[in-house]
């Protein structure tokens, strides 16, 4: 599934700009806007629909990344950090981040700032990457009156500039009906919010409000998003209790709306508001059995009201064994311009004038998943498990061509008026099923040595539509991934890791069958060296044999063979 499928959240507040880069979702963009690494607390991956608990967007799965708690006394770090590559036509990376935390006011009043710049030079290679600019920081205020109650006030700004120059990244080419551009494309976030987070008797409480405002000036594009979220959790007898509620209210003004009917100025702000209540029982109904039921109600201004069930069980059934198994549904809105059929989003990368039509009539996507996997643990160092899982989905949104010119730049689809190359309407067509399995393995093979790997097999077919029996995505069949870790000593260690992708079958794309990718794999090796207790030094070759992934056979560009150094300063 794809990555607008999966819920990234920082300390538990979702971030989510996709709304101002509505034809570009795998750029990392996304991944932009997180905390600097000296920031980072740990981060937790939950894998699966959990949209039981987080909502639609979490179909797919949730990133939530934890940020390093406020001190009693005062703590930073600077980071400095390079990534130069052997291939001169690759951009070099260079990045500083800096983070301080302590008390203002002991036992009371504590802060904490972050900033972040990072920059990489543009690629030298037609559809390599472009020039990159993140510039990010942000401060927060925590207030804790007594033991039982945490106030924070948070606020962050960051600013991604992403350019793109012909007769660089950008072939100079001409395949359609204007001759290429440079491409200059700025993103801004900025955030605040106010989170509680306490005890009130037996009940442990964790409510925020967030807003996000999201802006894409080269695009004319604003969106707000404005949240409000509480989950509450009390334990008794042999129940874990989990419930809350959610408030959502999405603006966006777009003044790039390609539609004018009947002479009228295009549609260019849309809103819609949803709120959500929900509840999570583990139930340990015997020493070694829980069981873990949730059920979601989500109203939408739009969809009306939709209930998202799950049960999951997990059973020990000796000291080397446990089992785990359930069912799960998934559930995901269109976004806010997919529904109005007066709306036109321009598409078609500057070389021709394309427009994707939004249809009122679209139903949200859902899925029923089932899920059943083995672990051992011989309790001497060694571990594997085994999951099998098998999801259904109904309703799913692609892009179907209505009309394809057969002169680029002609002009020869009509749309309400208006003269395009080619016009795509967004519809619920697909019926898709994705079942596979997962072997995982773990073993200390010395008491400083520990190799872990995993190995996945995913299979996807769709069930009807005009592509019935193709596969849905372009995710390999065989995946496996293997890291080794060396401690030599309490000073310095090593690590080695290598990832395999196997070639993919031909898959839907946005709108047609697209040519699979071969298989590749990538060797990463490196270092870690704390030669005092407030300096530490990492250091790796990354892509190690110098694999080559470019745009012609892969349709996208991974860099070739690059040395990455940096050092931390900690007090």
């Amino acid at each position: 599934m794809g990555s607008a499928y999966t819920v990234i959240m920082v300390d538990g507040k979702k971030v989510n700009t996709r709304s101002v880069r509505p034809n570009s979702d795998n750029s990392g963009i996304e991944q932009g806007w997180l905390p600097n690494i000296s920031a980072i607390e740990r981060i937790e991956v939950i894998r699966g629909p959990m949209s039981g608990l987080y909502g639609s967007d979490a179909m797919g799965g949730v990133i939530n990344i934890i940020t390093k708690k406020n001190t009693a006394q005062w703590t930073g770090s600077i980071k400095l950090d390079t990534t130069l590559q052997e291939n001169s036509k690759s951009g070099h990376l260079y990045q500083t981040n800096a983070y301080i935390a302590g008390p203002l006011i002991a036992n009371l009043l504590s802060f904490k700032a972050n900033g972040l710049y990072s920059q990489r030079d543009e690629d030298e290679i037609y559809g390599g990457y472009k020039e990159q600019k993140i510039r990010a920081g942000g401060a927060a205020l925590s207030l804790t009156p007594n033991d039982q109650h945490t106030i924070d006030l948070d606020y962050q700004r960051s600013i991604q500039n992403r350019n793109g120059t012909v007769g660089k990244s950008i072939s100079p080419v001409q395949t359609g009906r204007n001759p290429p551009v440079d491409s200059l494309t700025d993103y801004y976030r900025t955030e605040y919010s106010l989170t509680h987070r306490g005890q009130l008797g037996p009940v442990e409480t964790h409510s925020y409000i967030q807003r996000e405002e999201n802006e894409n000036p080269s695009r004319n594009m604003e969106a707000i998003n404005t949240t409000f979220n509480t989950i509450n959790k009390i334990n008794f007898d042999r129940h874990s209790l989990s419930f809350g509620g959610m408030y959502l209210k999405e603006e966006l003004d777009d003044q790039g709306n390609q539609l004018s009917v009947g002479g009228a100025k295009p549609v260019s702000s849309l809103d819609r508001y949803s709120w959500a209540l929900f509840a999570e029982n583990a139930w340990n109904i015997v020493d070694d059995f829980t069981l873990t039921t949730s059920l979601r109600l989500d109203e939408d201004e739009k969809f009306g009201d939709h209930w998202s069930p799950k049960i999951y069980g997990v059973w020990g059934l000796n000291d080397q064994w446990v089992i785990k198994g359930g069912v799960s549904t998934g559930y995901k809105t269109p976004a806010l311009r997919a529904t109005v059929a007066e709306w036109g989003q321009a598409t078609g990368g500057g070389q021709s004038k394309g427009v994707i039509v939004g249809n009122p009539d679209l139903k949200p996507e859902k899925s029923v998943n089932y899920e059943v996997s083995f672990n051992w643990d011989n309790l001497d160092h060694l571990t594997a498990g085994l999951t099998i899982f098998n999801s259904d989905f109904k309703d799913k949104i692609t892009e179907v061509r209505t009309c394809q010119g057969e002169n680029i730049g002609a002009l020869e689809c009509d749309w309400l008026g208006e003269k395009f190359d080619f016009v795509s309407l967004r519809e619920n067509v697909d019926k898709a099923n994705m079942r596979g399995a997962e072997l995982t393995f773990g073993w200390q093979a010395l008491p400083n040595v520990n190799v872990s790997a995993n190995y996945t097999f995913t299979d996807t077919e769709q069930k009807s539509g005009i592509n019935k029996g193709k596969p849905l995505n372009e995710m390999p069949k065989h995946m496996f991934n293997t890291t080794a870790d060396w401690e030599v000593s309490d000073q310095f260690s090593s690590w080695a890791r290598v990832n395999y992708r196997s070639k993919t079958s031909d898959y839907l794309s946005r709108t047609a069958i697209t040519k699979g990718k071969p298989a590749y794999s990538m060797v990463d090796v490196g270092f870690n060296y704390k030669p005092t207790q407030n300096v530490a030094i990492a250091a790796g070759v990354y892509n190690l044999l110098d694999k080559e992934i470019d745009t012609e056979t892969y349709s996208y560009v991974l860099d070739g063979r690059r040395y990455n150094l940096g050092l931390t300063y900690s007090f």
